[in-house]
């Protein structure tokens, strides 16, 4: 299935700044007068940018799924969190924080590079510079939920995005959908359709005998 990266378009653009579970990161928390909890996802800026310079940037949906949250959050800012289940990839959830808008609303179902909102600075009552906070999640964890200084429950319920996008990246647009209808001659309902949009003459469907 096509896999992207948030920040359109190709991988080259986005910078990983703070990793999953970066050992910086307490350090930085413990600096900025927070406890020094731990990273579950890895914060993203434009390549050659700095400061604030990318912000209002596009942010886009890295899989194809649903949006199962759209909303403001104290300290998170702007949140859209997906989930997907797609072919090879299983169940998962990505989350896309400290926007500075959102684009997508709670039931809308995106493909992969459809936007979901821009780069932003968290909430506005005490602001970052300008980064996108992107998670991939393997449990349905609420939207604001922040593991803290957990390790282990982050290497349970959390993947490391960079790695994920990394071993997954997929630029060719192909999609999948769970039902698709073909009418030969009448209506059939079909079940594992996968559509390529690079030659929409090669469609794949899974038939399942009577």
């Amino acid at each position: 299935m096509r896999v992207l990266w948030p920040l359109p378009p190709s991988p080259d653009l986005n910078r990983v700044d703070a990793g999953f579970l970066d050992p910086r990161y307490p350090e930085w928390r413990r600096a900025q007068g927070l406890r020094p909890d731990q990273h579950p996802g890895v914060d993203i800026n434009l390549q050659g940018s700095s400061g604030d310079a990318d912000l209002g940037y596009p942010v886009v949906a890295v899989a194809e799924g649903r949006v199962v949250h759209s909303a403001f959050h104290r300290v998170w800012g702007s949140v859209v969190l997906m989930e997907h289940d797609l072919p090879g990839l299983g169940r998962f959830w990505t989350q896309y924080a400290h926007l500075a808008h959102r684009a997508a609303r709670e039931g809308d179902y995106l493909f992969a590079g459809e936007p979901v909102g821009s780069v932003g600075k968290g909430d506005p009552a005490r602001p970052y510079l300008a980064h996108l906070h992107f998670e991939i999640r393997q449990a349905p964890l609420e939207a604001d939920f922040w593991p803290g200084g957990d390790v282990n429950l982050i290497r349970e319920k959390y993947l490391d995005p960079q790695a994920f996008l990394g071993a997954h990246y997929e630029p060719r647009r192909r999609y999948f959908r769970a039902r698709g209808v073909l009418w030969i001659p009448e209506r059939r309902e079909l079940s594992g359709v996968v559509v390529n949009l690079e030659d929409p003459a090669l469609v794949q469907m899974a038939l399942r005998r009577p």
